[in-house]
């Protein structure tokens, strides 16, 4: 295990949430959302994520900045206990932690080198924001907001419990997803622009 993910019981403990919908919330055009979300791409988000396998678990805070195919995440345990970054884009990935600096064509490879734990971060990119990933036959439900509750794609499974009001939209605020043994829930504490150029994640080659 490459220590990202530690103490999971202190970093679960008390958080502020994103304001709720309001009551009066009118139902979204699910194809204008599709569209609106789609032309998002820079953003920032930060809160935590547990990971649990059938052998192991664990959890970490989570600073996420993405500039349309670049990204930067940083995951951190509680009393600077150890971090990783693992940043990418089109040409190639990286990953920093602890013990050295690695590079691969994908950042998916680097994360199941390093973790043992196959995470689709391509595809988290879409899912994430509450729509599905362009690439791969999909299925799913809605809430009464008109946004997704449930997600079946390539072989994964995500319940979106949460949403929040963000970025003049509704965003997921908990996602809970699965795979066989392997289960990751994401609780988004804030999503922000991506406001300035040194904001935005650098190339990681």
């Amino acid at each position: 295990m490459a220590g990202i993910l530690l103490g999971g019981c202190q970093l679960w403990q008390s958080s502020h949430d994103m304001p709720a919908p309001p009551p009066d919330q009118p139902k979204l055009d699910w194809v204008d959302h599709v569209r609106t979300l789609t032309l998002m791409q820079e953003w920032q988000i930060k809160g935590k994520i547990g990971v649990r396998t059938a052998d192991d678990g664990g959890s970490a805070y989570m600073d996420w900045s993405q500039s349309f195919d670049s990204f930067y995440i940083l995951l951190s345990g509680p009393l600077g206990q150890g971090s990783t970054i693992i940043s990418g884009n089109p040409y190639g990935a990286r990953l920093e932690n602890n013990d050295g600096t690695y590079i691969s064509d994908s950042p998916e490879q680097l994360v199941e080198q390093h973790t043992g734990w196959v995470i689709p971060i391509h595809q988290l990119l879409y899912w994430v924001k509450g729509i599905p990933a362009p690439h791969g036959k999909s299925s799913k439900t809605h809430n009464e907001f008109g946004t997704l509750d449930t997600l079946t794609q390539n072989g994964w499974t995500l319940q979106y419990d949460r949403y929040g009001t963000a970025l003049n939209t509704l965003l997921p605020q908990k996602i809970k997803i699965s795979k066989g043994d392997l289960k990751v829930t994401l609780i988004i504490k804030e999503w922000l622009p991506l406001a300035t150029q040194e904001d935005a994640p650098s190339t990681p080659i």
